[in-house]
């Protein structure tokens, strides 16, 4: 019966895993007076790199929504609804793409091109865990020199 037990509670933790976010650099909500050249995000498990999609984008929010991460997540939800999985968009996106060059990895790392704006950013991913599940999310930074 104990064997069962521990079976049922090591399958349940599996099926509850997944790949979220846990931290980055910007970090998520921050105002930033620097321009960074990269986008860290770093996952509580490992993903598929080459497997997953990870992208930023400006926001368009008003400066006046810049101190409010509520009203800036809210704006940027129809943004990340519509190009997450959109293909041939790399002029509209601010970040040159992945330089992570391991297979799976908890750290992900994105170039941003240089001329960075102030303003809204859309950092959005949607990874896929080395356990088989996928994970969509987004989080938004300011750029205020």
């Amino acid at each position: 019966m104990r064997k069962a037990f521990f079976i049922c509670l090591v399958l349940l933790g599996l099926a509850l895993a997944h790949a979220e976010y846990r931290s980055s650099t910007p970090a998520a909500g921050a105002s930033v007076k620097a321009a960074p050249q990269t986008v860290v995000i770093n996952f509580s498990e490992a993903v598929e790199v080459r497997l997953s999609t990870f992208k930023v984008y400006p926001l368009g929010a008003p400066p006046e929504a810049w101190g409010s991460s509520t009203r800036l997540r809210r704006l940027a939800q129809p943004l990340v609804r519509q190009v997450l999985l959109l293909r041939g968009d790399a002029a509209r996106r601010v970040d040159a793409g992945v330089t992570t060059t391991a297979r799976t990895s908890k750290t992900v790392t994105l170039a941003l091109k240089p001329g960075l704006r102030p303003g809204a950013y859309v950092v959005m991913w949607k990874n896929l865990g080395v356990d088989g599940h996928t994970e969509t999310d987004f989080f938004v930074f300011v750029y205020k020199p």
